[in-house]
């Protein structure tokens, strides 16, 4: 019956269009040109001299990523008094008994859910050849949470070498997936931080660091990437399992005036139930049929997973009117076409936090026409 209710639709939608007006809408990014929606990093750091926070300051504007700032509980202590004697005292007793909590230093609070990041990087001074306490505290109460997470280690130091302040972060976070290699600042180089943090980037390979889990997919259009929480089913299992042997792209067309629908080109197993749907659905009809939901409706669907954080006026924009390319992946397109500028032409040129430039800056990363670039 959908089927026949969708040709009559496109029958009297092509006669419409033909009598009106057939322009499309070219679609930009939604929110002033942020193209990313659904961060996946978390820059965690502690700074006690601002060297982090510096390093910290330059690193998020290269990369689209959430922040904390780790802090000591009680404030104003002087750790550089009397030759570091505080932090001497609070490191010698981490050392004696590393797996006690009443060792570390007590921290403020820290409001985090680290299911939301796939990536953490931490970056944190280095005290008398180790990492600096109260970091080491952070990464006590959350280093299980980062079980199989990308971890990446930048360290702040005058001019002593890191390799014990690497030993503790790998015993507190015994589990993380350690990046090919650590970024090492020191007081000689930290004028260059920024030309070190992008040769670090590329040197750990972060464009590919994204790459999904199997309970979240990415879904690209007009240039706009989404992040999709997958269902726990058979029907997004089968999917996933597709696109383990590459990207899917379909065209996807009105319906109703409450999605856009397409043939995928492959058929998935069925996991039907009554619902009624929400913004932002992607849904399974008829087992090779893939609809996207700006608006509602009761049928009997396979949910394969939503939208993360978006609202029904932005994902209208996205989607725009008429046929549009959909782009299924695993790997995180934000990051999946880093390349070596050489050239100041552009058309759409955006900073990597999505803000719109009117020409090409002079140095770092930015955005080219969907191409995510570095000069």
């Amino acid at each position: 019956m959908k089927h026949l209710l969708s040709k009559l639709y496109l029958v009297l939608t092509a006669v419409f269009m033909m009598a009106c007006s057939n322009e499309e809408v070219d679609a930009e990014p939604v929110d002033g040109g942020n193209q990313f929606i659904g961060s996946k990093t978390l820059i965690v750091y502690y700074s006690y001299t601002n060297h982090t926070e510096e390093i910290v300051a330059d690193l998020k504007g290269m990369i689209n990523a959430d922040v904390i700032e780790v802090e000591p509980e009680e404030k104003g202590l002087d750790y550089s008094a009397n030759n570091y004697a505080i932090g001497t005292e609070q490191l010698t007793k981490i050392k004696n008994n590393p797996g006690v909590e009443s060792s570390y230093p007590a921290i403020d609070p820290v409001d985090v859910d680290m299911s939301q990041y796939n990536t953490v990087i931490i970056a944190t001074p280095l005290w008398w050849s180790q990492m600096a306490s109260n970091m080491q505290t952070f990464l006590f109460k959350y280093g299980q949470e980062m079980d199989g997470k990308n971890i990446g280690l930048i360290v702040s130091s005058h001019s002593s070498g890191i390799s014990d302040v690497e030993a503790d972060a790998k015993r507190l976070v015994p589990n993380g997936q350690f990046m090919s290699k650590s970024l090492w600042i020191n007081n000689a180089n930290h004028s260059k931080r920024k030309s070190m943090l992008e040769q670090w980037l590329l040197d750990v390979d972060y464009t590919n660091l994204s790459a999904t889990t199997n309970n979240t997919m990415y879904l690209k259009i007009n240039n706009n990437i989404f992040t999709v929480d997958l269902e726990s089913n058979s029907s997004a299992e089968a999917l996933v399992d597709l696109l383990k042997e590459g990207d899917i792209t379909y065209e996807a067309h009105d319906y109703g005036d409450f999605e856009k629908v397409g043939e995928l080109g492959y058929t998935l197993p069925e996991d039907n139930k009554q619902i009624t749907t929400e913004p932002g659905d992607v849904i399974l009809y008829n087992g090779n049929n893939i609809c996207i939901f700006y608006g509602s409706n009761s049928w009997s669907y396979t949910r394969l997973g939503k939208i993360r954080d978006i609202n029904t006026d932005d994902l209208k924009k996205v989607l725009g009117n008429g046929d549009v390319a959909v782009t299924f992946t695993l790997a995180n397109p934000t990051f999946a076409s880093l390349t070596r500028a050489n050239s100041s032409e552009s058309k759409m040129i955006y900073s990597i936090n999505g803000t719109k430039l009117s020409q090409v800056p002079e140095k770092g990363f930015y955005i080219e026409n969907g191409v995510k670039k570095i000069k």
